[in-house]
């Protein structure tokens, strides 16, 4: 190994710092110029945006100012009693009307402060009326204005800068005037005469500026200025000029003298010195670090010279080793290495993470406090606590959201409502673990901090209702959240869990975009599925008839669903039951009916009950399906030859199904028709067989009569078309399932 001689150790040194010294002559003039370009540019555009600003904010605060004083003496022209029974008093004038509008008119300068002094003058009688005195016009010092604005008080502007003067003992006052007729159209009553001291306005806009830096002049119509500003001298110049569009006042503002901006462009020469001494100092930097930094560069060159291995070929230029590319080859695989490790861990602390939820939910395998601490830690996850809560948040229509949006705004949506939750959680100073479970729901576990148990799940709730509320008002989709009962221990969690699902199969009954928890669920108790049954098969056998109750008993139907407390599932099974005993009963009738039945009602109305989210929705929708199902039936019917003749046999039947001679054989005299083809026409119009039609008739009457008089077996039986008890006993017990008399001891059992 040769030793490394003084001209290698200079060239490294030059190379270095010739290659730092144009950038740093660059980056510095680049800066210098810059930054004084946007210095003065900055210095101006403020200097203009701020007088700007005065001179708005100014006459947008007198203008409001006066705009509701003058809103005020219209309403009351028009609406007060008091002026009104002023103006219309009679010549003489009446002292209590002149007291209370006194009154009026203190009550009007408490109200509005910058208002100075009020008086009324009546045309009838000539009489001025102040909040202090009063007088005749001829006699009252400000006669001169009243005369000049007796025909002109319609004007909506108010008036110029003049000299108020009440009283010939006071000083008068600069004001400005607000006249208006009374009444409001015709003015031939009188006037109102409001006067505002310009001093007033003057003490509103002082707050507004620094008077040693900056002025505001306002001059009203004519050119008079309505108040002096100190500040405004001769010298001063201005950068901003308004005319109000209410008042016609001008509103000029600007700087009292040009001092900070010379003091600023004086700094000048001061920062430019600067600049030079910090270029000094960083050529001096430069070669002391370059110095510095090439020292364990010259031992890395001089360590690569002396490498025996074998080099790759295209290390090697004219001979020698080219070191910069060797060590920027190995720190490449270096930092390729370390992104992949690093890679690598981010995925498996997320998999671990995921692995670690999914354990404690579903308690597999059960995991102790320790373990799950120690997991906790290595994860950088929340510490588990005494108690923890599971709450499941379930987005709303999913499948509506599938289709609305494509699969990165999906993941971009999820991502925000995840995160929302997590900072709403900080505000709220909880710790959350949330982790998506499915592709729709959510899962978050709540640690709870304090040991008031009660304080806690007050707050766990409004957390909760708050991140519903929000994905509700910023989010273009809606949330319900489930959540579950506290855990106190860790075998709790999973039970948590499922309670928070649990809960959320009831959102088809309490409704979407809410929060359900289980405590809820499980004090308004659940409803029995199987007590609907013949409610479903009453609709079906009224539905298949054609009978117009039909709709009634369907909404009578959902109406008891509402007040039972059913999941999701157990209302589609109900649901499923009664598309399923539809079919079945439609089953039996024409063809054309089975063909409308397979191809219109039967794919719509399955379609429409899986589609369905809440009760409601349900109701609506599967309501309009059957009636426009039972009109293409009823269409059907009409266009059969026999229909109406049907028809009018069934209410025949209806009519005469207690006469112990209904039969077929009767029909067919009736109607003049073959009894076997009476039968079989009743059969394809009804679905329904004459005797079990009769029957059925017969046995509502019969329990009717059981549950409700006080007859015999026998006289009912005769009551319903049979001759014999036994004949009634035998086939009530086959249809109902009890004998007549097990029957009337159960409905005397049942509340009234």
């Amino acid at each position: 190994m040769k030793a490394k001689g003084p001209l290698m150790g200079k060239t490294w040194f030059y190379r270095l710092l010739l290659s730092y010294i144009p950038i740093f002559f660059i980056v510095i003039t680049f800066i210098f110029f810059v930054f004084f370009q946007m210095l003065s540019e900055q210095n101006r555009k403020e200097a203009l945006n701020a007088n700007k600003m005065l001179s708005l904010q100014a006459m947008r605060l007198i203008d409001t100012s006066l705009k509701a004083i003058d809103n005020a003496v219209m309403l009351e022209i028009i609406n007060n009693k008091v002026l009104n029974d002023f103006f219309n008093s009679p010549t003489d004038g009446d002292p209590y009307v002149n007291i209370n509008a006194v009154k009026k008119m203190k009550d009007m300068i408490t109200s509005y402060p910058l208002i100075d002094s009020i008086y009324w003058v009546r045309y009838e009688d000539q009489f001025v009326l102040t909040n202090a005195t009063s007088d005749y016009v001829s006699s009252y010092n400000d006669h001169l204005f009243i005369t000049s604005n007796k025909m002109s008080s319609s004007n909506k502007k108010w008036t110029s800068v003049r000299s108020f003067k009440p009283f010939s003992v006071i000083k008068g006052k600069q004001v400005v005037s607000l006249v208006r007729g009374v009444p409001f159209i015709t003015n031939e009553k009188g006037l109102v005469v409001i006067n505002v001291s310009t001093e007033s306005l003057r003490k509103m806009t002082e707050d507004l500026y620094d008077p040693n830096l900056s002025f505001i002049r306002v001059k009203d119509a004519s050119g008079s200025a309505l108040f002096t500003d100190s500040g405004a001298a001769d010298t001063a110049k201005v950068y901003s000029h308004y005319v109000s569009s209410y008042s016609d006042w001008t509103y000029e503002s600007g700087l009292v003298n040009g001092r900070v901006v010379h003091f600023i462009s004086s700094l000048y020469n001061v920062w430019f010195m600067i600049g030079l001494v910090m270029i000094v100092l960083g050529i001096v930097w430069m070669i002391v670090v370059s110095r510095r930094n090439t020292r364990p560069l010259e031992q890395i060159v001089s360590r690569l010279r002396g490498y025996t291995l074998p080099i790759p070929g295209s290390l090697v230029t004219k001979g020698r080793i080219d070191e910069f590319i060797f060590i920027e080859s190995a720190l490449d695989n270096m930092m390729e290495q370390a992104n992949q490790f690093q890679q690598k861990h981010k995925e498996d602390l997320h998999l671990r993470t995921r692995h670690l939820f999914h354990k404690l939910i579903e308690d597999r395998p059960a995991l102790s406090i320790d373990q799950w601490k120690k997991e906790a830690d290595s994860l950088q996850l929340p510490a588990p606590t005494n108690r923890q809560v599971m709450a499941v948040i379930e987005i709303d229509k999913y499948g509506n959201f599938c289709g609305d949006y494509s699969s990165q705004d999906q993941i971009l949506l999820k991502f925000a409502l995840r995160t929302m939750v997590q900072e709403l959680a900080a505000k709220y100073d909880c710790e959350l673990w949330t982790e998506w479970t499915s592709a729709s729901q959510l899962c978050v576990m709540v640690f709870e901090q304090s040991d008031d148990e009660e304080l806690e799940q007050q707050r766990t709730l409004e957390l909760f209702e708050n991140v519903r509320s929000w994905t509700q008002q910023y989010m273009k989709f809606s949330v319900t959240i489930g959540i579950g009962q506290t855990a106190n221990q860790l075998a709790d969690l999973s039970k948590s869990f499922k309670e928070a699902i649990e809960s959320l199969k009831y959102k088809i009954m309490l409704g979407e975009n809410g929060v359900i928890t289980y405590k809820q669920i499980m004090s308004q108790g659940q409803a029995e599925v199987f007590s609907h049954l013949n409610a479903i098969r009453s609709i079906v056998q009224s539905f298949r008839l054609l009978e117009e109750d039909w709709a009634h008993k369907y909404d009578e139907l959902f109406q008891q669903l509402n007040q039972g407390l059913l999941k999701k599932e157990e209302i589609m099974s109900l649901m499923n039951y009664l598309v399923y005993y539809l079919g079945r009963e439609l089953t039996g009738l024409s063809k054309e009916v089975q063909e409308i039945w397979n191809r219109e009602g039967l794919p719509k109305l399955s379609g429409c009950i899986d589609a369905c989210e809440s009760l409601e929705q349900m109701r609506e929708e599967t309501q309009q399906l059957l009636t426009d199902l039972a009109a293409a039936l009823q269409e059907v019917q009409n266009k059969r030859q026999h229909a109406v003749m049907i028809r009018d046999m069934r209410r025949l039947i209806e009519e005469q199904f207690a006469s112990p001679n209904m039969s077929l054989e009767y029909l067919s005299e009736n109607y003049g028709l073959n009894a076997k083809y009476v039968s079989k026409l009743f059969k394809e119009e009804t679905g329904q067989k004459f005797v079990d039609f009769l029957i059925h008739l017969r046995m509502q009457e019969g329990k009717r009569l059981l549950a409700e008089a006080h007859f015999s077996v026998q006289e009912i039986a005769e009551r319903v078309g049979y001759t014999s008890a036994i004949s009634f006993s035998r086939v009530f017990k086959k249809i109902v399932g009890v004998s007549p008399s097990e029957y009337r001891e159960e409905a005397a059992k049942r509340p009234s």
